[in-house]
């Protein structure tokens, strides 16, 4: 996330010209605003933190980045078993609240129960925790492994943990279309986290339909498009425009967290320049952007096209250090599968050049990696 409107800049506006800074922040920072994410009953704000760019920091930054969120208000911490050090670091900063006030919700990749418990119970430890307030399979791919996972004993082992007490309520993420509208369809899944912006907004908000007719909580991720999308009020204003959902934006530093509480408190409405920069970026952004939907996988001679064709955007969230990491050198690597058949870009929705933009991911890649080689 790289703000292009600051907290001071947004305190220019004509309504607040005559208003001290600090008495409008104060107040607003005091209300309360939260919402029921779905039948999971969990009272949430509007506004969550994402623990993906935490990542980045030492641990003292992590943990005050953290909690100036916390204490600005947001009541929940989104992260994942496979986010780095990020639970950890989440453990650390909530020590000093009360366990009740801060809603901790994490993800797991495990795709049988006994991967997916020793996930869990890293993740207990890690975040120094008795429960987990949601617990979210991450990074479902499609309707098959869906299935399988309840075949053999995942879904199971959630329960198992949630009739422990271990568990609260039982989630799933997923960044196709065809996942999410699988997942949504068990009666036991409470939430869907999905990808959903202003560039992505008709599928969005087909899911965010289907997903309310459940009763289903739905949390946006990718507010700010992975990085792509820069500016943090149209973005947040846009999202806060949609009743009924939350998101759960990444911070690596105390502007954009007084930032993003500002525009969750101020609760303005999209404003003229707004509309105008989204309009702006869907067109800059129409013909490369890649939405993650999954429409052009599985590549069948292996090639990692996603990945590839957000690899600027990884770079970006991912300390370098994690960039040999093989789920991203081998997708680097997987280019050289590439016997371009162009049956990836036949199958795009959006028409996107994806034989050129995954030989420009790769090489972007390379490039980063060679101080590391």
């Amino acid at each position: 996330m790289q703000p292009l409107r600051t907290l001071e800049l947004l305190l220019k506006s004509e309504r607040l010209a005559n208003r001290s800074h600090l008495q409008y922040y104060s107040r607003a920072m005091s209300s309360t605003k939260t919402i029921r994410l779905g039948k999971s009953g969990l009272q949430v704000t509007r506004i969550g933190f994402g623990g993906i760019p935490i990542q980045r920091l030492n641990q003292q930054q992590s943990i005050r980045v953290l909690q100036r969120a916390l204490e600005g208000g947001l009541n929940w911490i989104d992260t994942a078993y496979d986010y780095g050090n990020s639970e950890d670091r989440v453990g650390k900063a909530i020590k000093k609240y009360s366990r009740s006030d801060v809603l901790v919700f994490t993800k797991g990749t495990g795709r049988d129960p006994k991967t997916l418990r020793e996930q869990i119970e890293l993740s207990l430890l890690r975040l120094q925790t008795e429960y987990i307030d949601l617990y979210q399979f991450h990074l479902v791919s499609d309707r098959e492994k869906w299935q399988t996972m309840q075949d053999n004993g995942t879904f199971d082992l959630l329960r198992e943990y949630r009739d422990k007490g271990k568990i609260r309520h039982i989630g799933a993420s997923a960044h196709t279309r065809e996942a999410a509208l699988a997942v949504i369809e068990h009666p036991e899944i409470e939430v869907l986290q999905y990808p959903f912006n202003f560039i992505v907004e008709e599928e969005g908000l087909e899911l965010i339909g289907a997903a309310r007719k459940r009763d289903i909580g739905f949390i946006a991720m990718k507010p700010f498009g992975g990085g792509a999308l820069e500016d943090a009020s149209a973005c947040i204003r846009f999202l806060l425009s949609v009743p009924d959902i939350v998101t759960d934006p990444g911070f690596e530093h105390i502007e954009e967290v007084d930032e993003v509480l500002y525009l969750w408190k101020e609760g303005a409405p999209l404003s003229t320049d707004n509309h105008r920069t989204i309009e702006r970026l869907r067109k800059s952004l129409g013909t490369r952007f890649c939405r993650r939907c999954g429409y052009c996988s599985p590549c069948p001679h292996g090639v990692q096209i996603i990945t590839l064709m957000t690899m600027e955007n990884l770079m970006q969230r991912f300390p370098v250090d994690r960039l040999s990491e093989e789920w991203i050198a081998g997708a680097g690597t997987s280019v050289e599968n590439c016997i371009e058949c162009g049956e990836c870009e036949e199958k795009c929705p959006y028409k996107l050049p994806i034989i050129e933009e995954i030989r420009r991911g790769a090489d972007t890649l390379a490039r980063a990696l060679q101080p590391i080689n």
